[in-house]
């Protein structure tokens, strides 16, 4: 069926196409990546101090060294109390070694004189009181070698249990010696120093304050309109209010809205080897988007279906109706910008509510 359509009711709209760049522009904040309170873990004067606040410094370099004291002393007298102690040991177990290889041959004898004992009162020349003597013998002979293992088994276990405690000993003056040096955790600056050379510090003293600028992370909030733009990964550029640029990815996404403004939290690290952005400075973040094909269009030629699809309705060609369905870029004071038009297409833009699709207009 054909239905009157008038010309000026149809929109041309090639002039209206143009690629619209779907960056995301914010503002964000530096941090550090990582910071650290280094503290003393333990007690002592502060012989020497090889820092300054500010200074860059690298992981395991030397930063503080408390006082000895007697801290060697207690560790030789360990030390020596280990080493006579397993000399001790040796000589215990070198002593039972020696009363259990003579009680051997003192049962290997009685053991003889019993059997020898036996065979004379078989051949009636002996006396009982022979073979009860040579029994006796023979029976304490075997007492005294458990005598012998439980007593020096005793002692043995005795001397062990001291040389674990002195052990323990050891390993705790060793490291306490340990703790008189202190390093830095990581390569970072130091941004407060809090103790002077020949002060006595306790454990739990705070010493100084280090963080890491590199990489740099830069926080910063996006809408929940734009969110589902980007992803972990996703580079962005980072612009301080000097005009300094880094590159950066993002890599980390909130998968909460903050409850007040509805925005995600997001953020973005850059290499900052170079060191030119500090903690806490204001930045510009760009996330760089693709570029989308889109037409302006008035508002008020927008279609509704019964299907609830939103769209535009045009005439092709051959003069029959047909329906595209759109996609709001964004809204401007003269226009509409949506997507999913062709490059080249005339639209309706009066009577849409009196056609129908698959019409034919004049």
């Amino acid at each position: 069926m054909s239905k009157l359509l008038q010309r000026k009711s149809v929109l041309k709209v090639r002039e209206f196409l143009q690629y619209i760049d779907q960056s995301i522009e914010l503002q964000g904040q530096t941090i550090h990546n990582k910071k650290i309170d280094v503290k003393s873990e333990t007690s002592g004067n502060i012989d020497s101090i090889e820092f300054s606040r500010g200074d860059k410094v690298s992981q395991n370099s030397q930063m503080i060294t408390i006082s000895l004291e007697d801290r060697n002393e207690k560790l030789l007298s360990a030390e020596k109390d280990l080493e006579r102690l397993s000399k001790e040991i040796i000589l215990n177990e070198k002593n039972r070694d020696n009363l259990l290889r003579q009680n051997v041959e003192r049962i290997e004898l009685y053991e003889i004189e019993y059997a020898s004992a036996k065979q004379l009162i078989d051949k009636g020349l002996s006396s009982k009181s022979k073979l009860s003597l040579a029994s006796f013998n023979l029976a304490n002979a075997k007492a005294d070698k458990e005598d012998i293992k439980i007593k020096f088994e005793s002692t043995l276990a005795n001397l062990e249990a001291q040389i674990s405690n002195v052990k323990s000993v050891l390993k705790n003056i060793k490291l306490d010696i340990d703790k008189t040096s202190i390093k830095a955790p990581f390569d970072g600056i130091i941004s407060e120093k809090m103790v002077e050379e020949t002060e006595f510090i306790s454990v739990g003293t705070p010493l100084f304050t280090i963080i890491d600028l590199d990489p740099i992370k830069i926080e910063g909030y996006l809408s929940e309109f734009d969110v589902n733009k980007v992803s972990v990964g996703t580079k962005a550029i980072i612009e301080d209010s000097n005009g300094i640029k880094k590159n950066g990815i993002i890599s980390f996404i909130s998968p909460s809205a903050e409850t007040s403004t509805r925005t995600f939290e997001i953020t973005i690290e850059a290499n900052n080897k170079d060191l030119l952005y500090k903690s806490g400075i204001t930045t510009k973040i760009i996330i760089k988007g693709s570029e989308l094909k889109a037409h302006k269009i008035p508002p008020s030629i927008l279609t509704l279906l019964d299907d609830g699809t939103v769209g535009v309705k045009a005439v092709d060609n051959e003069n029959m109706v047909t329906f595209y369905p759109t996609k709001t870029i964004k809204d401007t004071i003269d226009g509409m910008w949506v997507s999913g038009l062709p490059e080249k297409v005339n639209l309706i833009v009066s009577g849409q509510e009196y056609i129908s699709i698959g019409d034919t207009v004049n």
